[in-house]
């Protein structure tokens, strides 16, 4: 589903726009107030953005600035609407951060062409963006996506209270299983166990593969109790993978540290609840593994 969002204080130019482009955008939103069009532009992130560069108050130029340094809009093409013919002023719009330009009277075909260039665009970019975030292996994000979801629950723990908590696992004797089986099996393993957690895992949990045979998950709302039954819950799933290797019942054995806000001291980091759980799951592996231990309660 694509959006336009279209912003030019001619009321014309907006019903000009909508016909052509029926089957291409399936959502129109409008603003003919440049500072309308801005809080349009940051509240719905549309796709594509139509803007005028010659509006009354804050003209276009500003408006793709503003656009260009706002996270949530900084990668919407930005199309410029414009009776500019001077080569000089086209560039210093591309060097603000348009996309492209249609210069007015415009063409049906033409705005056709390039709004159907720039939702392509767009919609590639979003690809590689989520391509990033997540492993290759697994389909769970991945520890850039994880550290990026940690600090954003920091913040609103700092901003709100809003509880969370970080559960760390680390599949026992997983080496052995590559060394007797193979990586063909390791790697099926832990496909399963993405599966698994993705499964298990609630709507505002974060479930994510930190490197190797190490998974985080990233508990929201959950802190406390609440947060050692949901890390129990998660642990039981991964024992009961039902995992065979010709016709042989491997038996899946997971360790894990858990860390809640609760239990953290005051002004504490992201990277210092990340060490808490560290640390539990390290306890809970020197203490023989297959076990879950709190960093509020190590042994």
């Amino acid at each position: 589903m694509a959006t336009l969002l279209v912003i030019d204080d001619d009321p014309n130019i907006h019903e000009a726009i909508e016909r052509p482009l029926q089957g291409v955008i399936d959502r129109f939103l409008h603003a003919t107030a440049p500072e309308d069009g801005l809080r349009l532009a940051l509240s719905e992130r549309p796709d594509v953005i139509l803007l005028d560069v010659n509006m009354p108050g804050i003209d276009g130029l500003k408006i793709c600035r503003l656009l260009r340094e706002a996270s949530t809009t900084r990668d919407i093409p930005v199309i410029f609407l414009t009776i500019e013919r001077n080569v000089r002023n086209l560039a210093r719009a591309f060097d603000i951060g348009g996309s492209d330009y249609i210069a007015k009277p415009f063409h049906d075909v033409e705005l056709h062409a390039r709004v159907c260039v720039a939702v392509r665009t767009k919609r590639a970019f979003d690809m590689l963006k989520e391509q990033a975030r997540v492993d290759g292996l697994t389909g769970l994000e991945n520890r850039a996506a994880l550290e990026a979801s940690l600090a954003a629950a920091v913040a609103s723990h700092e901003r709100t209270g809003s509880p969370a908590s970080l559960l760390m696992i680390d599949l026992d004797g997983f080496k052995g299983i590559n060394d007797t089986h193979g990586h063909g099996i390791g790697d099926e393993l832990l496909r399963r166990v993405g599966a698994c957690l993705r499964k298990n895992s609630r709507p505002y949990d974060v479930p994510c593969r930190y490197g190797g045979d190490e998974f985080v998950v990233l508990l929201g709302q959950t802190e406390g109790p609440a947060a050692h039954k949901v890390a129990e819950r998660i642990l039981a799933g991964l024992r009961a993978i039902p995992f065979e290797v010709r016709g042989q019942r491997v038996p899946i054995r997971a360790s894990g540290g858990l860390a809640t806000t609760a239990d953290m001291r005051c002004d504490f980091s992201a990277g210092d609840l990340l060490k808490a759980a560290d640390r539990a799951l390290y306890a809970a592996k020197h203490a023989g593994g297959d076990q879950l231990i709190d960093a509020a309660h190590p042994p």
